[in-house]
C-alpha cells in the first residue's frame, strides 16, 4: 500500500479554484437569468425554490465527483482524494457524499470558519470532514510536516464567523418571504456592501 500524505493549504487553494470554473458548468440551466442580471437593468426575480436550487449546485457538483472519482475534479487533477478518515485505502459510501457537501454549504452562514478550524488539526480535516467521517489526502510526498497553528487559526474561525453571519443575515433580509421571491440584483448589492476579508487566508501557512 501507498503511504498517504496531508496536503498543502497551497495545492487545496489551487484545486478549489480550478472546481470554480467547472461549476460554471452547471449553472448552465440558469443562463437566462444570468443573462437578464447582467445584461439588462431589469429586476429578475426568483422563487426562492428556484434559489435554493442555485445555492445547492456546488453541493451537487462535488456530490457527483464524489461518487465517480472520490474527489473533485480539481483535486483530482491535483492528485489529491477524499477518503473516509479511518481507512484512506477504502471508498467513500453514498452517505458520506452526500453528507460532506452538505455541511460545506453552511458556508452561507459562517464564511470560511468551517474550513479554517482546519488549522487546528494535523490532518487538516475541518467541519464537514468530521461531520462526514472524511479527509482529504495525497500520495505524493510533501516537504513539509502540517503545523497547529492555534493563532492563526483562532484569528480566521472568529473573523469569518461574524463576517459568514452578517452577511447572511444580509442576504436573508432581502427575500421577500411573502411572495416566496426574491430580487438576484438586491443580493450582489449586499454581497458588495458585505467586505470578506481573506487575505489573511494563506498568511504565513502552507497547510490546510
Amino acid at each position: 500500500m501507498e503511504d498517504i500524505y496531508v496536503p498543502s493549504t497551497w495545492k487545496r487553494l489551487f484545486a478549489f479554484g480550478i472546481d470554480q470554473f467547472f461549476i460554471l458548468l452547471f449553472y448552465i440551466p440558469f443562463a437566462k437569468t444570468f443573462v437578464q442580471l447582467f445584461f439588462t437593468d431589469e429586476d429578475v426575480y426568483v422563487s426562492l425554490w428556484k434559489l435554493l436550487v442555485m445555492f445547492l449546485v456546488p453541493a451537487l457538483y462535488e456530490f457527483l465527483f464524489l461518487m465517480i472519482l472520490q474527489a473533485t475534479p480539481g483535486k483530482w487533477m491535483l492528485g489529491l482524494r477524499v477518503v473516509p478518515a479511518y481507512n484512506a485505502y477504502a471508498d467513500l459510501n453514498s452517505f458520506q457524499c452526500i453528507l460532506r457537501p452538505l455541511v460545506s454549504r453552511m458556508s452561507f452562514f459562517f464564511a470560511w470558519a468551517i474550513y479554517a478550524f482546519a488549522f487546528f488539526k494535523y490532518d487538516r480535516t475541518h467541519v464537514a470532514d468530521w461531520v462526514a467521517e472524511t479527509r482529504v489526502i495525497q500520495f505524493a510526498p510533501r516537504v513539509k510536516r502540517p503545523q497547529i497553528r492555534w493563532i492563526l487559526g483562532t484569528f480566521l474561525v472568529l473573523s469569518y464567523t461574524y463576517e459568514g453571519l452578517v452577511y447572511s443575515s444580509s442576504v436573508l433580509s432581502q427575500i421577500d418571504w411573502a411572495n416566496k421571491r426574491v430580487e438576484l440584483r438586491s443580493l450582489l448589492d449586499v454581497s458588495d456592501m458585505v467586505d470578506v476579508q481573506t487575505d489573511g487566508q494563506n498568511d504565513g501557512d502552507d497547510d490546510f
